[in-house]
């Protein structure tokens, strides 16, 4: 059996329910020991993707049952050779292969509920689905899976151990009943099955997961995860050209487990994580960009403290700690410590963390407290955050708190939320206060309502810790969906679906409000086909930033056609092309272009082309002053990734995007009114950015990189008549060979 580094306290081994341990187990796909003749043999398959609830019995079986040392699954899928798809994807990358996902519920109630995705071809992907049937890929676990591959099926064998989540391992004697949902997607068709009709689309997902009988083993852990990490700044950071930067970082994390339903973290000085570079993002709207999390510290555990709330709203973005301190200076602070607590119980569960900034000699670091307690039943449940960030360098506190409950049912769920925040600065103290609603129907499988509404006043600010796209905003929403699955035809499910919103802030202005019409096409060949057309009611603008008035939007019409190929085979491409009306009379056209190819199965290459060029993009220069542009866009990106052996990645990344914009008409805004001005506002800003990573894996957290990290940006004020003149591939060169970053990383983290 493969094990992970770990020192043990106190370990025991009872006999698990159904499974002799007689023999060691060996996680190598073959499903040959003696073990899986008494496992729980999952044998009622049907298809749930298009849902025809067909039987699927001659496409999949699947087995299960617990030991000493965690969940084993095993999985066999009847496909010839000629039918498969067999590729390589470095972890958490998009899975272009036939492949099996399990969701492990490890409390039989929906608390506790992890995701588990093996290709053919030796890929993986994990993540936690949550409460509210979301799934969180930030999250990283320690498990182990193995395929073997025959001329008329292959199988996948995985090894779940109870240390890598924490759980309620039900009664005092630790027997229980674990949630296993076992799926094939399989990727020459698009179609899915499963062992239940349910999928995470349905409310009632971890209601219908068929079970198995285990008896878990009480034990303790220690897990020690030390770091060691190595840049050398190789461009310039100051006027003196022998002025370098190099910096060395010694931190760890500290994992300690004294039961299954209890962990307490610590980390000193934790490593920030970033050996991947961010997506290059040219975002010139008053809505700041999402961005995801994969620090080891902050993905542990961290859904106890979601709270389910609308437009993407969050109290708790983790992406907000360790960034640019108060003063501006850095673009990374340093974490000296944070510490966290969680308790999954039975029916009450509750968490605490503390992160504490490096604060130098100036105050400029932050600290973050937050504390989570949550009271579920296994239909619903309500619970209370609270959060606090202490900014002393801006004389700032900023608390927030959330009062949530969710409820479902084999047709209804219900997810609310009311949200409060405080910010305390010298001058004044600011309450802020918001609510969020869903509410959804499950009439058939086919056929899904939805109602939602969405309002934060305009003194809401959760920005200290949290995410959110604006505040003095009220939407209401109506959502339905329906499917159909006609047999002997060129598609095998056309969905549609149909968004109709109201805006308007808390004045009672109207806004212009997006009203959505999608049709969806899964093809006969295994392709897919998208139609969609967007209306946006006319209505005010109020958030255009640099706080300018409000102003009158004209109504608009979008519309957009999405293709994809069929996946199978060493080449596939996706293309769309959108046609919209934009800004005050303007129109736009957008291409997209994606191009795969696969040589080999353990490597792919890729080639995304995005332009946009339109005459009526606006934007906010000033108070109360806007223009509107004649602008084009253009993105590139090429990306390629591997393994050299089984345990050696190579990938690599050049993204570089252009954005020229020539100033079309210039407006004063006065009492609500556009009045054109003169003016010349013309610009471009172009930016690059590259990686080369090479990484071995030893293990789950245990890993050596070496990363090689180049980019640049230019912004320009221009001229009118000066836009456009500038060669594309030549200012990239110029970006190459003049950059703001060149920065090579070594980092080394092992799993004690």
């Amino acid at each position: 059996m493969n094990k992970s580094n770990k020192f043990w306290l106190g370990l025991s081994y009872p006999m698990m329910a159904g499974a002799a341990l007689a023999e060691s187990i060996v996680v190598d796909g073959k499903l040959n020991e003696a073990q899986w003749g008494s496992a729980t043999h999952f044998e009622q398959f049907v298809q749930v993707v298009p849902v025809t609830l067909a039987s699927a019995n001659d496409k999949i079986t699947a087995k299960a049952f617990a030991t000493a040392d965690g969940v084993y699954i095993g999985i066999k899928n009847f496909q010839n050779k000629a039918e498969r798809k067999r590729q390589f994807n470095i972890h958490d990358r998009f899975m272009q292969a036939d492949f099996n996902r399990v969701v492990v519920d490890f409390s039989g109630d929906g608390s506790s509920a992890y995701q588990f995705s093996v290709t053919l071809g030796g890929g993986s992907q994990d993540g936690v689905v949550t409460p509210s049937l979301n799934v969180d890929y930030d999250w990283d676990g320690d498990w182990h899976y193995a395929n073997h591959i025959d001329d008329t099926y292959w199988t996948t064998e995985l090894l779940i151990p109870w240390h890598t989540v924490s759980f309620q391992p039900g009664d005092e004697q630790g027997l229980t009943k674990i949630g296993v949902s076992v799926q094939l997607y399989e990727l020459k068709s698009n179609f899915i099955y499963a062992n239940h009709e349910d999928t995470t689309a349905n409310s009632d997902f971890f209601l219908t997961m068929p079970k198995i009988a285990a008896q878990i083993p009480a034990y303790s852990q220690l897990a020690f995860v030390p770091y060691f990490a190595h840049q050398a700044q190789f461009a310039l950071v100051s006027n003196s050209p022998s002025e370098r930067q190099h910096q060395s970082d010694v931190g760890f994390d500290l994992f300690y487990k004294p039961s299954h339903h209890q962990k307490v973290s610590l980390a000193v000085n934790p490593d920030f994580g970033q050996v991947d570079i961010d997506d290059v993002d040219v975002n010139y709207s008053a809505v700041e960009t999402l961005r995801t999390d994969k620090r080891p510290f902050f993905t542990q555990d961290i859904s106890l403290f979601e709270v389910a709330a609308l437009e993407s709203t969050k109290l708790i973005h983790t992406r907000r700690i360790g960034a640019s301190s108060d003063d501006g200076a850095r673009a990374i602070t340093p974490i000296d410590a944070a510490l966290r607590f969680v308790h999954k119980g039975k029916s009450v569960q509750f968490g605490t963390f503390a992160v504490s900034e490096s604060d130098f000699s100036d105050d400029i670091g932050k600290q973050f407290f937050a504390a989570r307690a949550n009271y579920r039943t296994q239909d619903w449940q309500a619970g209370v955050l609270a959060t606090k960030t202490d900014r002393p360098f801006l004389e700032r506190d900023a608390m927030s708190y959330a009062l949530d409950g969710q409820y479902r049912s084999d047709t209804w769920s219900f997810k609310g939320a009311l949200l409060q925040t405080e910010v305390e600065t010298q001058k004044q103290s600011v309450t802020g206060q918001g609510v969020s609603l869903d509410a959804e129907y499950q009439l058939s499988l086919q056929t899904k309502f939805a109602a939602r509404y969405f309002a934060v006043d305009d003194e809401f600010d959760n920005r200290d810790l949290g995410y959110m796209k604006r505040n003095d905003w009220q939407v209401s929403e109506l959502y339905g969906e329906y499917a159909m699955h006609p047999k002997d035809s060129w598609f095998t499910r056309f969905k549609q679906s149909l968004t109709l919103r109201h805006e308007q802030n808390n004045a009672g202005t109207g806004l212009a409000a997006r009203q959505a019409y999608l049709a969806q096409f899964l093809l006969a060949n295994g392709g897919q086909l998208n139609l969609g057309l967007d209306y946006y009611t006319s209505g005010k603008q109020d958030n255009l930033g640099r706080g300018t008035e409000v102003f009158e939007m004209p109504s608009r019409v979008e519309s957009r056609v999405f293709y994809q190929s069929p996946y199978v085979g060493d080449f596939s491409w996706a293309a769309s092309i959108e046609l919209d009306q934009e800004g005050i009379s303007g129109s736009a056209q957008q291409y997209a272009v994606d191009l795969t190819w696969m040589p080999h199965y353990n490597w792919n290459l890729k080639l995304s082309n995005f332009f946009r060029s339109g005459d009526g993009w606006l934007m906010a220069n000033g108070q109360n002053r806007l223009s509107e542009y004649d602008r084009d866009e253009f993105s590139n990106k090429l990306e390629f990734n591997g393994r050299i052996t089984d345990n050696l990645e190579l990938s690599g990344s050049l993204q570089w995007t252009i954005l020229e914009a020539q100033s079309k008409t210039i407006y004063q805004i006065t009492n609500g009114e556009l009045h054109e001005i003169h003016g010349d506002t013309s610009f471009d800003d172009r930016r690059l950015a590259s990686q080369i990573k090479l990484r071995y894996r030893m293990g789950a957290y245990s890993d050596i990189f070496l990363v090689y990290q180049r980019g640049g940006a230019n912004f320009s004020t221009l001229e009118k008549s000066q836009v456009g003149r500038r060669d594309w591939f030549g200012s990239v060169a110029d970006l190459w060979q003049q950059p703001v970053q060149d920065l090579v990383t070594f980092k080394v983290r092992y799993l004690f």
